[in-house]
This record gives C-alpha cells, sequence and structure tokens, in this order.
C-alpha cells in the first residue's frame, strides 16, 4: 500500500498516474483492472481523468479504439483502466480489481475505503492534502504495517510556473495553516 501526502500541486497524482501506465506497458496482457477512484464524477473527470489522458497523448498512446466513454474505460496493452466514483456506495460493492488508487482519498469516508481495499486484490495507493486535523486515514491507513508513506512539498514539483509558486509562497504571509497543508505537504492543525 502506498500512501501519498502532500501539497497542492506538488505533482502527486501526476506522478502516480504516469507510474500505473509505466505499468501496463511493462505488464502486457496481465488483463489487470486499475480503478482510479475520486468522491464525484464531476471532480474525477476534471482531475485525475484528465491528467490519465493527457499522460497517453503526450506519449502517443491513446488510441480512440481503446476508449469506451460510455463506460470511463480505456484498455492499455490488454489492461483496463476504469474511472469510477463513489458518491452512490452500490457503484463500488461488488466491483473488484488488481490495482486501486484513490485519489484524493481524504474526501471518501472509511466504508468506501473499506469497500474498496476488501475488492482489491493488488497494489492500493491514496493521495490527499492533509487538510483535515482528523481522518480514518491518519487513524486506519498510516498506522498500518504495510503503508509506505511518501511526503512531497509543492515546491518539489520541478515543473510548477512561476506565478504558481508565488501564490503557493505567498500562504506563508497569509495563512500560516494552509502554508503548512498546500505548501508543505504538513498536516493541518
Amino acid at each position: 500500500m502506498q500512501v501519498h501526502q502532500g501539497g497542492t500541486r506538488s505533482g502527486k497524482t501526476y506522478s502516480i498516474c504516469t507510474v500505473l501506465i509505466e505499468w501496463a506497458c511493462l505488464n502486457p496482457n496481465a488483463k489487470a483492472v486499475i480503478t482510479f477512484v475520486r468522491k464525484t464524477y464531476p471532480s474525477l473527470r476534471a482531475s485525475v481523468m484528465r491528467d490519465f489522458f493527457e499522460i497517453l497523448e503526450r506519449e502517443g498512446l491513446y488510441r480512440e479504439a481503446n476508449h469506451n466513454k460510455g463506460n470511463s474505460q480505456y484498455m492499455l496493452f490488454g489492461n483496463m483502466f476504469e474511472f469510477i466514483s463513489v458518491d452512490q456506495p452500490q457503484k463500488i460493492r461488488g466491483r473488484k480489481r488488481t490495482i486501486c488508487f484513490i485519489n484524493d482519498a481524504n474526501e471518501l469516508s472509511y466504508e468506501d475505503w473499506q469497500q474498496l481495499i476488501l475488492r482489491t486484490t493488488g497494489k492500493m495507493i491514496i493521495d490527499y492534502n492533509p487538510s483535515d486535523t482528523f481522518s480514518w486515514i491518519y487513524d486506519y491507513v498510516l498506522t498500518r504495517n504495510d503503508a509506505e508513506f511518501f511526503q512531497t512539498p509543492s515546491l518539489d514539483n520541478p515543473y510548477l510556473g512561476a506565478e504558481t509558486i508565488a501564490e503557493i509562497e505567498r500562504l506563508k504571509e497569509t495563512d500560516e495553516n494552509y502554508w503548512r497543508i498546500y505548501g508543505l505537504g504538513e498536516r493541518g492543525v
């Protein structure tokens, strides 16, 4: 299990998408189901889904014939990537998968987490901004002996533009807690 805690725009989601695409390339015809999850479909579509397809396009891997837009699925080298939201509990019950990536995991409930992990046969990956003082992530995930923890400050992302960096750094003077969470990737207070 991998836990990626970090600041805003630290590159967590984009990096995880890149690694999962690379995994599919290195494991052709594994018939793996790789599920990308977020609380609501609009937020899923506007974030992790956008990053995933941007990477495929950039790498010349996108094929229209492999994209089932109606089911929010993409076939890549014999592996299926699916995109689901958990805003309706029945969407996650009964579905099994090989790899599960929960984007902005702190949006989900502990029950959502339990249903997803019970149906994941391989690796579980989560990312989040540590904006909550209390969370099931802190109590039930980070305390596990199989949790690999990664923390990424925003300013470690070499692809951020000067305007974005300046805005993030401005938090130092305007909101110390926001700076801690969204700049340094540390747990909020």
